[in-house]
């Protein structure tokens, strides 16, 4: 990689065009994913952009970069001298250190105010959330008993975050501290928000260097959903001077707008593929098996709502039609079996 940055036991310095310096610190979040926090500096301000999943090794993975910052780096910095802490959405890879953290730092908590009931009351959010994707689930075509384990899959790992205060709301186009700009980029997440540092914009998982951003329909959770992320990306690609761009997961991205088009195009590609698959009648657990092939474990909960994000995009414009009306009508839990108008 060309560009004023260097990298040290894992760690990596970037310096912006304006002299902030961004430190991005690896950890692995849960037991089959990588991802990174941010740690932003300049005179005044020490800041932390998301704080892990909250999990053993992700904590220590937090405290073993902050000490490289300070050991390889010469940055003197901790959890108790941070003036901030930024949420960039609320899933628990990214805010459920939350609980570490907070027990070491008085800094206040910032978030979008989409995703602050997610913080503020934490067990709401899990059996509200779980209620609707159970009906999903079953609009879906999952047995009763693939519901139960899709649904325990879904709850793992999620009941070890406690609720917390949200100090700060993060508002679109708003410039944080004088230095963060705020892009309110809903779709993956109801208030996931991208973060501008002079000419580098932290994507979180809107968008990311080799994987498409996971979607899931809108009827789970307001303000998720394909049509919401289509037009956030379009939003992001219309930011001019955006020269990288790191997420949260993956590497950076040295080309963020040709990035931009080509996640776009790939969704595009597969709500083509819908099409076809649905010539038939076709349930969304169909849909999906013809999409991804045969998945396990988690993989089943990820495909299935995949899938469901991109029917739903479709139906809600008119591009597929229910074809068991008669059946709906007389019962009313039977699988929606959709086909193309």
């Amino acid at each position: 990689m060309q560009g004023p940055w260097e990298e040290r036991d894992g760690v990596l310095r970037y310096r912006t065009r304006g002299g902030v310096e961004i430190y991005r610190l690896p950890m692995r979040l849960f037991p089959e994913l990588d991802g990174y926090v941010y740690l932003i500096l300049t005179d005044s301000h020490r800041i932390l952009v998301d704080a892990g999943s909250g999990l053993p090794e992700s904590w220590e993975d937090l405290q073993r970069g902050l000490e490289i910052v300070r050991a390889r780096y010469g940055c003197p910095v901790d959890l108790s001298s941070l003036t901030a802490i930024v949420i960039t959405h609320g899933h628990i890879d990214h805010f459920g250190g939350l609980t570490f953290v907070r027990q070491q730092s008085p800094a206040p908590v910032f978030a979008h105010e989409l995703d602050r009931r997610v913080l503020v009351n934490y067990p709401e959010r899990l059996i509200t959330a779980a209620q609707e994707l159970r009906h999903f689930l079953s609009q879906a075509g999952v047995s009763p008993e693939r519901q139960a384990a899709l649904l325990n899959l879904y709850l793992s790992m999620k009941t070890m975050f406690q609720s917390t205060s949200v100090e700060g709301l993060l508002g679109d186009g708003e410039l944080l501290f004088g230095i963060l700009r705020v892009h309110h980029t809903p779709g993956h997440c109801p208030g996931q928000v991208c973060i501008q540092v002079d000419e580098v914009l932290l994507t979180s998982d809107h968008v990311l260097a080799h994987t498409t951003p996971h979607q899931a329909p809108e009827r789970i959770t307001r303000y998720t959903g394909l049509g919401h992320y289509l037009e956030s990306l379009r939003r992001v690609a219309a930011i001019p001077g955006i020269a990288l761009a790191f997420g949260g997961h993956e590497d950076p991205i040295l080309d963020p707008y040709g990035r931009i088009a080509a996640i776009e195009a790939f969704h595009h590609q597969r709500l083509e593929r819908v099409l076809e698959i649905c010539q038939e009648p076709r349930t969304i657990v169909e849909i999906s098996r013809a999409l991804f092939g045969r998945q396990y474990g988690y993989g089943v909960l990820l495909a299935l709502l995949e899938a469901g994000a991109h029917v739903e995009y479709l139906y809600d414009r008119g591009y597929l039609q229910v074809a068991n009306l008669d059946q709906l009508e007389k019962e009313p839990e039977v699988p929606i079996r959709y086909r193309r108008l």
